[in-house]
């Protein structure tokens, strides 16, 4: 009896393997494998020590206004026949919020398939793992969660008579270092962060509009962050970071370079790394090498005592 009784003990003890659970089937119309065991391998509601993968099937979340976290330890997205699966916002209101600790887009997409007024906060962790899809489709989608990783990232247009159907960034703490195709509606919120890996002359991530979409209306109110740590140091170097429709592209009055400093016009900002001076202009999007311009100053008042001693 002690024997078994120890046994059990130890069996109680010891720590449990993680699982892989996969989804068997679709969520349906009012259903929500999201918080339930619906649709799950194992029939259970997700829950920590396992990690959750959709495949092909529709996740759909609940469909209320009530705050939510995914049990599992991980989530991931890699559905590949886009909208009828991806992972689903059918929330209500305004106030209520998705939160996933690890969520991994792996050629999936996340997608918002309710009213306009009806908003998407995602809170957590979003991992982007290879090239994926952002889809405001009926309405805004907050990303609060932290992005990282530097697969692709597209945004795909709204459905048409609704400006306010984009994707927020809205984190300060994003690593994320992949391009940005923006076929639809992008807005960086104040104090939000894009990251850019700089490296020889015209090598680079950015931002660009696809072929796809009329709507390709980017705002930045957030900070740009230039890893110059590789970065070109010749004079002209230049790396085309913000590369979307002229027109439809705003810079607001929040928007800043991490580490450089306004120059006069307001259009441009300048910093000094690896000996040298960068320039990032807001109406070209392009980051070029320049000469200093303390020395340009210098250079320039030699010539004119030049002129002047010539006389």
């Amino acid at each position: 009896m002690k024997k078994l009784i120890c046994l059990v003990l130890i069996l109680l003890a010891s720590p449990a393997f993680a699982a892989t659970i996969t989804m068997n089937a679709a969520d349906g119309i009012g259903q929500s494998s999201f918080n339930s065991g619906l649709h799950w391998s194992d029939g259970l509601a997700p829950s920590a020590g396992n990690d959750y993968v959709t495949g092909d099937y529709r996740l759909r979340t609940p469909a209320d206004g009530g705050n939510y976290t995914f049990g599992g330890d991980s989530l991931i997205v890699n559905n590949t026949n886009g909208y009828t699966a991806s992972l689903m916002y059918k929330g209500t209101g305004s106030a209520g919020s998705l939160t996933i600790a690890n969520l991994i887009l792996d050629g999936g997409m996340i997608s918002h398939a309710n009213g306009s007024t009806d908003i998407c906060n995602l809170y957590g962790n979003i991992h982007v793992a290879s090239a994926s899809t952002l889809y405001p489709k009926q309405g805004p989608i907050n990303l609060y969660s932290v992005i990282s990783g530097s697969s692709q990232l597209t945004i795909q247009q709204s459905d048409a008579g609704n400006s306010g159907n984009k994707i927020w960034i809205r984190s300060s703490a994003n690593t994320f270092t992949g391009n940005i195709v923006n076929n639809g509606r992008l807005e960086v919120a104040d104090d939000a962060n894009l990251n850019f890996v700089i490296g020889a002359s015209g090598i680079n991530n950015g931002i660009s509009n696809g072929s796809l979409g009329t709507q390709q209306h980017s705002m930045f109110g957030g900070d740009f962050i230039f890893d110059l740590t590789g970065a070109g140091t010749g004079i002209g170097d230049s790396w085309q970071i913000i590369n979307t429709v002229a027109d439809s592209t705003y810079y607001l009055s929040t928007f800043t370079v991490a580490g450089f400093t306004a120059a006069g016009d307001e259009d441009s900002w300048l910093g000094n790394a690896n000996g040298v001076t960068y320039q990032f202009q807001e109406s070209t999007g392009i980051l070029t090498v320049i000469p200093e311009p303390a020395s340009m100053l210098l250079l320039g008042l030699g010539g004119v005592m030049m002129v002047l001693r010539k006389r």
